[in-house]
């Protein structure tokens, strides 16, 4: 059967991407090799109590917020229900060597305030430093329409780092700590991170930070809601093994049973590592192959679901970093497990019943080589890996946090879960990282009518993904038709 575009991957740039191409009068097929679309972000239950697995928060969707047009064009703001997160302590930071714990409130102006009255002496630089964060996250393709899209991808490979950015609060390690924190969310430490990239990041939050009623599940379900209502058809349990071209243009992708699929444009979501393996060797220059199955990507992680018998207060609409240190927090799984700092967040906080407790710390696929080619159905002694690194977590948490002692553990993802769900080379939990000094892909490549697209392309998290999706989108359909389309919907 003929297609317009086959999309690989039904994640959230890929569920994005089609809805796009779609409404531009496309037909469009997306190919998801798992049994059901966006495993990452679509979450799970155990026990009754339902875990977010890849959405946690969102920026950048209060009022005058840059995402705000995105959501809206893309219809979401019509089947989602956004609540805010805790005005006064959306994000919180403890470190453990003080006991000290310290709030995030939303909004630059009231961060200024709040970082400027703990540390006094730094008030001017707070004020010029937050003041940047402010004036620079939004200027990223697709939330500022006026930014060129070359000229970006110049910074995040190029400039200051975030470290360097930093230097001059480094005879304060506290403040240090609460300006690096965001680094856990895209997984690069201080020294590899491009400062435009954590502006971005935290900027985000900085502005405005919300959940969504439901969760991931919550947001594929909207989705595909909207990609029924576009007519594309999304088909699980298809695995691509290949992607085809003739006369160097795609012409289509064969899947693992066989079955040839035919398309005029290919958009392949998965992380760019894996391409070469679906092409053959003379669709694309040896150097561009090379550099894409060289691409450095980010750390991984332990991601425990626990359950706690009664609501855990702190983290009611809050998340909470915590650190053994004070100074630049850093994604470090090279220290022991004890030493690395990690995200606490709340799941179930709108269920009755149990109250679940996610918590992320950074991890090495090397912590589970012995297990890395079992494939899925692993051996005892994983399991038995999985039990102890779980008890030692929950141990950490409550020794750490009191009001955490009593969890019950419910699930542990190691570098291994990872893997399996999202394929990523060593398991890794944020995919392609943004390196400084990295050339990250463009959505488009030499092979005409095959683009990329993902959070390798603009950035993680949700905002991150949709941006992507735009980006390949414009590629596509033409930058200026699609920036023309959000400005109506300021």
């Amino acid at each position: 059967m003929q297609q317009d575009v086959i999309v690989i991957g039904s994640g959230l740039s890929g569920l994005t991407s089609a809805l796009l191409l779609a409404r531009s009068g496309r037909k469009v097929l997306v190919l998801e090799q798992h049994a059901r679309p966006a495993p990452v972000v679509n979450g799970f239950s155990r026990q009754g109590l339902y875990f977010d697995s890849g959405f946690h928060y969102v920026g950048g969707l209060g009022k005058g917020g840059a995402f705000r047009p995105l959501f809206r064009h893309l219809g979401l703001d019509r089947k989602l229900e956004l609540f805010p997160f805790a005005a006064d302590r959306f994000d919180q930071l403890k470190i453990v060597s003080t006991g000290e714990t310290y709030a995030l409130p939303v909004g630059f102006a009231e961060i200024r305030r709040e970082l400027g009255a703990l540390f006094p002496q730094q008030r001017e630089k707070i004020d010029r430093y937050i003041g940047e964060i402010e004036t620079t996250w939004s200027r990223f393709p697709y939330l500022d329409l006026n930014t060129d899209i070359a000229d970006y991808a110049m910074q995040t490979v190029h400039g200051e780092s975030l470290k360097e950015r930093l230097g001059e609060f480094a005879e304060t390690p506290e403040l240090l700590s609460l300006l690096s924190m965001h680094s856990l969310l895209y997984g690069l430490s201080p020294e590899m991170a491009p400062f435009t990239l954590n502006a971005q990041v935290a900027g985000s939050y900085y502005h405005s930070a919300h959940g969504i009623r439901g969760g991931g599940r919550a947001l594929v379900a909207a989705l595909l809601e909207l990609l029924d209502e576009a007519g594309v058809e999304v088909r699980c349990g298809a695995e691509v093994t290949s992607i085809d071209a003739e006369a160097a243009t795609v012409s289509g992708v064969t899947l693992a049973d066989g079955e040839q699929l035919q398309a005029t444009e290919v958009v392949a979501t998965l992380n760019p590592a894996l391409l070469p393996q679906l092409l053959q060797p003379g669709q694309l220059r040896p150097a561009y192959r090379k550099r894409l199955a060289g691409l450095k990507q980010t750390c991984s992680a332990y991601i425990v679901f626990a359950r706690s018998a009664q609501a855990i207060e702190s983290l009611q609409k809050s998340n909470l970093f915590v650190q053994p240190q004070p100074g630049l927090l850093a994604a470090n799984p090279d220290c022991p497990l004890r030493e690395r700092a990690y995200y606490l967040a709340a799941a179930g906080q709108e269920q009755n019943g149990g109250h679940g407790v996610i918590g992320i710390i950074p991890a090495h696929v090397d912590e589970v080589a012995d297990w890395v080619d079992a494939g899925p159905q692993r051996s005892p002694a994983y399991r038995q890996h999985k039990e102890r690194i779980g008890a030692e977590l929950l141990a950490l948490f409550a020794d750490n946090n009191p009001e955490l002692a009593g969890l019950e553990l419910l699930e542990l993802a190691t570098p291994l879960t990872l893997h399996d769900y999202s394929l990523a080379p060593q398991g890794a939990v944020y995919g392609v990282g943004r390196f400084l000094g990295q050339y990250n892909p463009h959505p488009m490549t030499r092979l005409r009518g095959l683009f990329l697209s993902g959070q390798a392309i603009a950035a993680p998290g949700l905002l991150g993904t949709v941006v992507s999706s735009y980006l390949t989108c414009g590629s596509i359909l033409g930058h200026e038709q699609l920036r023309g389309e959000i400005r109506t919907c300021h």
